[in-house]
């Protein structure tokens, strides 16, 4: 083994408090770009909105007619990073707190990869802090812990000759969005470190043929190590370690001594591919290809269901139709399907799993992580799509204590002379209110909704609308009425005709307009809110 500084502590700090912020620094294989906002403007709101999910059993896989209770919002689209022509793919991301670390890698026979980190503090606006380019390794995965990344990484040693091996370890301190620390690589056997993960004394390391899997202590020594051939993935979870294989399955091992404590065979996988574990409530989630993905207990190894890929497109390769990545948090299960989409599954009651359906997203899936209220999709060399969970505590107005949730058509009206109430997280298509309307919780409208004359509508909690410049409308009439109270962001076109108010109720209101406001004579805004957008004036 053998440990490589990149750079001396001292020069990395000297050179970057000189460094302008719109010069990158150069060292070796490695370029630091801090230029945020540069870095920024691969940030997009194209497609950005409300997201419907296709119901995978309805014909030719259509937008599904039923309302779910799984609010999506897309906010934002995020270009694949460039150097010297060639276009990056994303491969891994991990979240921390207010900040995600995004890896990429090259396809092919070209070691080029890259670390961008986000500051997603305002998940409706992320903005990328800071970028590291290594022009010779190929990043495979990342994760954080304790003010470090942790990236599994190729490289090439034709160009980089302190290196022993082209599979490594590579370590780096980051603090506030910012590379902090000299970038350590330390050396293990095989062609590629394929993944990592963070044991509660160690870090564990895979690598694919011939096959590893290493501890390493925080000094990056190593400790016990065990060949197990083709190894893809690896976590940490309910006190043990488990690898993924290519070849023999899935393997539970000792965090420790490395033994292995339990073998779940599967079928051989194609050769080379991307695939991920996820460890929840004592269950093991299993990427396992053409065959979906598998849920096994953690204790002994026992199948505890499998869920098949939901739609298989007829113009697509059976090829590209794989469970790439599994991610599952708060009972949520995501799998990228790659050219099937990424499938959504109530996993509460593993004997009763709930299908949400598909994201309505471009481009073929190829991992996936969703932590609290933020999902992040890699799409290859499209990039990333970052999206959230528009889910809201319930409100502690009177009334809307008592309120059942909604279960209908996704096309919704309230005729004249007409009450309806609801409460919890609804995700409805076209909208028309005539009479009084209540929500209390999360409300999200994917296309149009129409506030006729003499109608109410309240929403008190959280509120989302529309899709960007897709011609989607909320028209607030003659003598209608919109009440607010809570957060709402409209990514369509608002029209306020003349007559109508628009009202805030209480205190600690925001809303956010991406799209077209429209305010006529006679209109009026009233209450207390911020708007971030200035577009209320």
């Amino acid at each position: 083994m053998k440990k490589h500084y990149l750079l001396g502590l001292a020069l990395f700090f000297a050179l970057y408090s000189c460094n302008d912020s719109s010069d990158p620094i150069h060292n070796g294989s490695i370029t630091i770009n801090s230029d945020s906002q540069s870095l920024t403007t691969r940030v997009k709101m194209d497609n950005a909105g409300v997201i419907g999910l296709i119901d995978p059993n309805a014909p030719a896989g259509r937008i599904q007619e039923e309302a779910t209770d799984l609010p999506l919002v897309l906010v934002s689209q995020v270009d694949a990073p460039e150097f010297d022509g060639k276009k990056l793919r994303a491969t891994h991301i991990d979240i921390d707190g207010n900040y995600a670390y995004v890896s990429y890698n090259t396809e092919g026979d070209t070691y080029l990869g890259a670390v961008d980190i986000f500051d997603i503090t305002n998940i409706y606006s992320p903005v990328i802090t800071e970028q590291a380019i290594f022009t010779d390794t190929d990043i495979s995965s990342i994760e954080y812990k304790n003010g470090k990344l942790y990236l599994a990484a190729a490289v090439n040693i034709d160009k980089n000759a302190e290196v022993t091996s082209p599979a490594n370890l590579i370590t780096v301190a980051v603090s506030g969005g910012r590379f902090t620390s000299d970038f350590t690589y330390t050396s293990l056997p095989g062609f590629v470190a394929t993944d990592l993960a963070n044991t509660n004394s160690n870090t564990a390391v895979t690598s694919g043929n011939d096959g590893v899997i290493g501890l390493y202590d925080a000094s990056q020594t190593p400790g016990s190590s065990s060949e197990i051939e083709d190894l893809r993935a690896v976590v940490f979870g309910s006190d043990k370690l488990a690898v993924l294989s290519g070849v023999s399955g899935v393997h539970i091992l000792d965090p420790n001594s490395l033994s292995e404590v339990i073998n779940i065979p599967l079928n051989t996988d194609v050769p080379g591919a991307k695939r991920t574990l996820d460890i929840n409530n004592g269950n093991l989630y299993v990427s396992e290809g053409a065959n979906g993905a598998g849920i096994y207990k953690m204790t002994d190894g026992t199948l505890v269901s499998k869920l098949a890929i939901p739609i298989r497109p007829e113009d697509i390769a059976e090829g590209d139709i794989v469970t790439n990545a599994v991610s599952v948090d708060d009972n949520l299960l995501f799998m990228a399907n790659g050219a099937a989409g990424i499938s959504i599954s109530d996993v509460s009651d593993l004997a009763a799993i709930k299908q949400f359906g598909v994201l309505d997203l471009d481009g073929s899936s190829n991992f996936v992580r969703n932590e609290e209220e933020f999902v992040f999709v890699a799409t290859g060399f499209g990039g990333l799509q970052i999206l959230r969970i528009n889910n809201t505590e319930g409100s502690t107005d009177v009334s809307c204590e008592g309120l059942s949730s909604y279960s209908g058509n996704a096309n919704f009206n309230v005729n004249s002379n007409e009450t309806q109430s609801y409460s919890g997280s609804t995700v409805l298509k076209n909208v028309t209110i005539g009479g009084t309307f209540l929500f209390c919780g999360s409300l999200a409208i994917e296309q149009n909704l129409n506030v006729n004359s003499n109608g109410l509508m309240t929403v008190n909690g959280s509120f989302a609308f529309g899709q960007f410049k897709k011609n989607t409308s909320l028209n607030i009439n003659s003598d209608s009425k919109l009440q607010l109270h809570g957060s709402a962001v409209i990514y369509g076109d608002l029209k306020l005709n003349s007559g109508a108010t628009l009202e805030f109720l209480g205190e600690d209101n925001t809303i956010t307009v991406y799209g077209k406001v429209t305010i006529n004579s006679g209109a009026q805004i009233i209450g207390s809110y911020t708007d971030t957008e200035g577009k209320l004036k």
